[in-house]
């Protein structure tokens, strides 16, 4: 029997499985029986196996990348490596050149930080400061053209921070984007937006969804391999 972790949903209709970072998920109604649940993994099992193993081996694989926020630590914006080169002046400040992300703290904060710690936060606020307002300013370009494009339109978007995934769409149509999407690449952006989009019309993950994104978004598949090839980077610690 498999190790995972049941999460149940009473707005759920369907069972589905997933496996991520070589764990897996089991994501299933409220009403449905453990038994039923089990069988349906049993069914799954061989290509539960195989999902396993080769994200068990891609993370076997691929090296650590320790990020702590500091001078000189290396971060990923719109796809490309940036160094950290962090300062204190008169008053706070955060620009992205061609290879760095030069960041200034106040003076006065300054006097409140007495340890590594404290200054990576400072270092990680305004980073965050940075990813949420430049993907709000994307997105406010970018998803009047998409849904126009389309033809699907969402009642609302908003940016925040998630540990787990990059965007969500739910059934009143609102859509949630992660801010931390400016890590990467603006077409891996777009693809984003697509899928999420797309869930306007499909909310699951159907051949007809899927075919919906690649009319849209050719490359979809080449997206979604950049964010697993990326992963050790595309942290928040």
């Amino acid at each position: 029997m498999f190790d995972y972790q049941l999460i149940r949903s009473a707005r759920r209709k369907t069972l589905t499985l997933q496996i991520k970072h070589g764990q897996m998920f089991v994501r299933a109604p409220q009403h449905l029986s453990l038994n039923e649940i089990e069988n349906f993994i049993d069914k799954k099992s061989f290509w539960l196996k195989q999902k396993l193993s080769e994200q068990r081996l891609r993370i076997q694989n691929t090296p650590h990348i320790t990020i702590d926020y500091s001078q000189d630590d290396k971060i990923l914006y719109l796809g490309e490596e940036k160094q950290l080169n962090i300062k204190f002046q008169s008053t706070n400040d955060i620009r992205v050149t061609e290879h760095h992300i030069d960041i200034s703290i106040t003076q006065r904060r300054k006097k409140n930080i007495h340890c590594s710690d404290e200054l990576s936060l400072a270092v990680k606020q305004s980073l965050a400061a940075l990813f949420k307002e430049k993907l709000e300013d994307y997105l406010f370009k970018k998803i009047p053209e998409l849904t126009q494009k389309l033809q699907l339109f969402p009642i609302n978007y908003k940016v925040r921070f998630y540990k787990s995934r990059w965007g969500s769409c739910n059934s009143r149509g609102e859509l949630r984007f992660n801010y931390l999407l400016m890590m990467t690449p603006l077409w891996v952006i777009d693809y984003v937006i697509i899928h999420e989009l797309c869930h306007l019309k499909h909310l699951n993950h159907s051949s007809a969804f899927w075919q919906l994104v690649e009319t849209y978004q050719p490359n979809y598949k080449q997206a979604k391999t950049w964010l697993k090839d990326h992963q050790t980077m595309l942290v928040w610690r």
